[in-house]
């Protein structure tokens, strides 16, 4: 018996890990200045604002609720910044249902949204497998879609 709780938590401790190894929660000091600063200035009536990091430091998220009590993000590199506009699954484009039930239909929608990069409007629908595995769900074949205001499919990116 005790072999298998062993198992067990070694099981669930490294899903955890492998998880935590896509995006981390960092605190608001630890997030670069102008990063902040822009944040700031482009949501200043946010709320509940959570701070997330790429693993590679390449980018910074700031996800909050705005003023109209709707999910959104705003997510920071380098070079540029994007908008990101969270739908309720209950509102998700019949269009994007239909593109994900016929191209990958082992697969389910997570999370779409709006993302406003450089004035330029797409869906981003991000989907994956979902697994059983011994107490939790595990997600596998994880992948990120890209579609055009009016539907049509851009591109499929393979989540690392």
């Amino acid at each position: 018996m005790k072999k298998i709780i062993v198992l067990a938590a070694l099981v669930m401790m490294c899903q955890t890990m492998v998880f935590a190894q896509k995006e981390k929660s960092v605190k608001e000091s630890d997030v670069p200045a102008r990063y902040v600063k822009d944040f700031q200035n482009q949501a200043r009536e946010a709320k509940n604002v959570t701070w997330t990091m790429a693993v590679d430091s390449s980018a910074y998220m700031a996800t909050f609720i705005n003023t109209d009590g709707d999910k959104q993000a705003l997510r920071f590199t380098p070079k540029t910044s994007e908008e990101r506009y969270y739908i309720e699954e209950k509102y998700y484009p019949h269009d994007i249902k239909d593109s994900v039930a016929s191209m990958f239909p082992k697969h389910k929608i997570t999370e779409v949204y709006v993302r406003n990069l450089k004035g330029k409007m797409t869906y981003q629908c991000r989907i994956a497998r979902q697994k059983c595995c011994l107490f939790c769900k595990k997600e596998t074949e994880v992948k990120v879609l890209s579609f055009e205001t009016n539907g049509k499919i851009i591109e499929v990116i393979d989540e690392i």
